[in-house]
């Protein structure tokens, strides 16, 4: 797995920001964090929370994982499971991951993007319902999961797969005491 080094992390959202003609201050109000933190983010002297980047890529109006996306030329689209993105909330030891999202794509430069969702025991994927502009297609990998969709609650067993239509207030939870799993694919890539 890739581990992000924060400085360009931090780079890769300034870049961003300053792309879309934004001050700090502006981006940080509407992601809601202080100018100050924001600042220290994009100097690699802090690590944004997964709500954060999310926040900021919805804010930045792209995909969270192209924060994340080494821009070098690629010689191929494999992606070998070492080397995988990763974005990782709570523990790091990849054995012990409370939440995390693995880019399963290569690049961001496809029609579609595949990624791969772990969440710990009751954990949910978010604090609220989300919603993207991509239709999104994900298939239960491990264990079992809920989707919480609008305001009904949809049960999945390992090797159920649902579609969610673009815009539709969504997230995941796991309801069980074990570490659970969905592969999911979006067109185009929003996440």
């Amino acid at each position: 797995m890739i581990d992000i080094d924060t400085k360009v992390l931090g780079k890769k959202i300034r870049d961003i920001r300053i792309e879309k003609e934004l001050t700090i201050k502006e981006l940080a109000e509407k992601v809601d964090v202080s100018p100050s933190l924001l600042s220290q983010i994009e100097r690699g002297l802090a690590n944004p929370s997964l709500n954060t980047l999310r926040s900021m890529a919805t804010h930045l109006n792209v995909p969270m994982f192209s924060f994340f996306e080494d821009e070098s030329p690629m010689n191929t689209m494999i992606v070998r499971k070492k080397d995988r993105i990763r974005i990782i909330n709570g523990k790091t030891n990849s054995n012990e991951v409370e939440q995390g999202y693995d880019l399963l794509s290569p690049d961001m430069k496809g029609a579609i993007q595949l990624c791969e969702m772990s969440l710990g025991p009751y954990q949910y994927s978010s604090d609220k319902l989300n919603k993207h502009n991509g239709e999104e297609v994900a298939v239960c990998i491990e264990e079992s999961i809920e989707l919480h969709l609008e305001n009904k609650i949809i049960f999945l067993d390992k090797g159920d797969s649902i579609r969610v239509e673009k815009g539709t207030p969504h997230r995941w939870k796991n309801p069980t005491d074990k570490r659970c799993s969905i592969i999911f694919a979006i067109s185009p890539p929003t996440f």
